[in-house]
């Protein structure tokens, strides 16, 4: 398993210590030209379970690899939340 495996596998982990559902990978590894590696998506039952789900891997992530989001944005409003880990991208819907 690799480093970006390791990342995405934290993350799923993170999402589901606040019970995100839908959790959806997709491995865009294989597609040139592309941002990212693996772009990961869930959804919450409300803004205080997107925050909170937010919360959970940011924190969870940074335990497991030391990693940090390189930005997040939706935070304010947790209707969406977008999280930039570089090879990783992570979407998180009401």
């Amino acid at each position: 398993m690799n480093n970006n495996e390791k990342l995405v596998k934290a993350i799923i982990e993170g999402i589901q210590e606040k019970k995100g559902h839908n959790i959806t990978i997709v491995d865009l590894r294989e597609i040139g030209d592309t941002i990212t590696q693996f772009l990961v998506i869930c959804e919450g039952n409300s803004p205080t379970q997107v925050f909170a789900i937010y919360d959970s891997l940011s924190e969870y992530v940074r335990k497991h690899t030391g990693q940090k989001p390189s930005s997040a944005d939706g935070v304010r409003n947790s209707l969406w939340i977008a999280m930039d880990y570089i090879d990783v991208v992570v979407h998180i819907f009401l």
